[in-house]
């Protein structure tokens, strides 16, 4: 599940990665309209499987989605892996970047900025190319209000009532999301774990190889615990 740009375009190191273990399935959302978080959740539904089970793997802005969506539909939903993510308040001052989010004018940051802030220096050229693309794919006011939707969220109540293993994975060299977002995941939960990777906030970019072997060990576990 993707970030704030919800394109789905920026996976194919991950998903290349697990392609032996896993069947994997990137789950895109509009880009031409904003939805609030339960308006995706229920978007994205009927996508899961009628039948069998899956384990939902979010990025950054996706966390709270994932944790909407395994709550939604327990039957189904076996694991959940976030991955920079939180649950609430991104942010040490969230509301009040929210406030302040509002009242700036709306222009987009310069993408060779955006680029290093959230991959720490240049992309590999062909993800590159696809993170140019899905951010001008993308409608400027969806982003902003994505972001201002992320800021305010607040899905800890659901993510304790869940009752399925969780990974977070942590970005070591997060210039985005904190290191309290990951403990407050870990404070909230019945069944949580994490792994520190080094990497910026992009770690499936990134990291694609330490990622996938976190995610690797993660299913092993949840097989095993099956098959027990």
């Amino acid at each position: 599940m993707p970030g704030l740009d919800g394109t789905g375009r920026l996976y194919a190191p991950l998903v290349s990665a697990l392609a032996d273990v896993a069947d994997v399935d990137v789950l895109a959302y509009d880009s031409e309209q904003f939805k609030d978080y339960p308006e995706l959740a229920e978007a994205l539904a009927p996508r899961l499987p009628s039948s069998g089970h899956v384990v939902l793997v979010a990025e950054s802005f996706a966390g709270p989605l994932a944790v909407l969506l395994a709550h939604r539909h327990p039957a189904c939903v076996r694991g959940l892996v976030l991955a920079a993510s939180f649950v609430h308040g991104p942010l040490p001052a969230s509301r009040m970047g929210a406030q302040l989010l509002e009242r700036l004018p709306a222009i987009p940051l310069p993408l060779p900025i955006l680029e290093r802030w959230l991959a720490g220096g240049e992309l590999p050229p062909a993800l590159r190319v696809e993170f140019l693309t899905a951010m001008r794919t993308v409608r400027h006011d969806v982003l902003r209000r994505r972001a201002l939707a992320a800021l305010r969220v607040d899905v800890r109540g659901e993510l304790a009532a869940l009752q399925i293993p969780i990974l977070h994975l942590q970005a070591g060299r997060d210039r985005l999301i904190g290191r309290h977002a990951g403990r407050q995941i870990l404070r909230c939960a019945r069944d949580a774990r994490q792994a520190t990777i080094d990497a910026p906030h992009f770690l499936f970019q990134m990291a694609p190889g330490a990622a996938a072997a976190g995610i690797r060990h993660f299913l092993d576990e949840i097989g095993q615990r099956t098959a027990g």
